[in-house]
C-alpha cells in the first residue's frame, strides 16, 4: 500500500507542469516600461523644500476626509505646507496611555525632520475609537468629553514640546435633508 501511494504521488506530480520562470504570456520588461503610466499632479514650487511648519492630526474616518482636506487647505490656508498624521481616533490615541507613545514617535519624527512649530488636532463627534456617539449617553456628555480630551491632548503636546502652538478643532457631521455638512468648531 505504501508503494502504491508513492507511485500515485509521483504520477500526479509528473502531470503537473512546473514553472521555473515568470509566465511567458506577459510582456517582457522593456514592454512593461512602455505601457506603464505616470500620473502627475501640480504642486506649489515652494512645497518642494524639506520643511513645513505645521502638523495636522486627524482621525481616519472616511466621512470627514474630504471636508478635512478642504478645511486644512482652504480655510486654514495650509495647502502644501503641512504634515498630516491620520490615525483612528486621533484624540483618543493622544490621551490613551497605551497608544500615546506610537503617535508621539511619529510626531517626533515630523518635528525633527520638518521643523514643526504648530500642531492642529481635529477630533470629531461619533468617533468609533470611543465607541460612537451612543456610548456617551447624550450630546452634551459627548461634547464635554471630546472637548476635555482635545484640551488634554494639547497639554500633553505642550508638556513635551513647550514652544509649540496647538490649535484644536471639533468637527461634526450634520444632516440637512438629503445633504450632509461637516461643521468645524475651534476649541479653546
Amino acid at each position: 500500500m505504501n508503494i502504491y501511494r508513492k507511485w500515485l504521488f509521483f504520477s500526479l506530480l509528473s502531470s503537473v507542469p512546473f514553472f521555473t520562470s515568470c509566465d511567458r504570456t506577459k510582456p517582457s520588461l522593456p514592454d512593461l516600461l512602455v505601457v506603464n503610466q505616470q500620473i502627475a499632479t501640480a504642486t506649489d514650487p515652494e512645497a518642494t523644500n524639506n520643511d513645513c511648519d505645521t502638523l495636522v492630526i486627524t482621525c481616519i474616518d472616511y466621512r470627514f476626509a474630504a471636508a478635512n482636506q478642504e478645511f486644512i487647505n482652504g480655510t486654514l490656508g495650509l495647502k502644501d505646507n503641512y504634515d498630516h498624521i491620520s490615525i483612528p481616533g486621533s484624540i483618543y490615541n493622544l490621551i490613551n496611555q497605551e497608544t500615546r507613545s506610537l503617535l508621539f514617535s511619529k510626531f517626533a519624527l515630523a518635528v525633527r525632520l520638518h521643523l514643526i512649530k504648530r500642531v492642529i488636532i481635529i477630533g470629531h463627534k461619533d468617533c468609533g475609537a470611543y465607541g460612537g456617539s451612543p456610548v456617551f449617553g447624550s450630546e452634551i456628555a459627548e461634547y464635554e468629553t471630546l472637548c476635555a480630551d482635545l484640551i488634554k491632548a494639547r497639554e500633553l503636546l505642550i508638556e513635551k514640546y513647550p514652544t509649540l502652538d496647538v490649535d484644536l478643532f471639533l468637527e461634526s457631521l450634520n444632516h440637512d435633508g438629503d445633504k450632509a455638512k461637516v461643521l468645524f468648531e475651534k476649541i479653546y
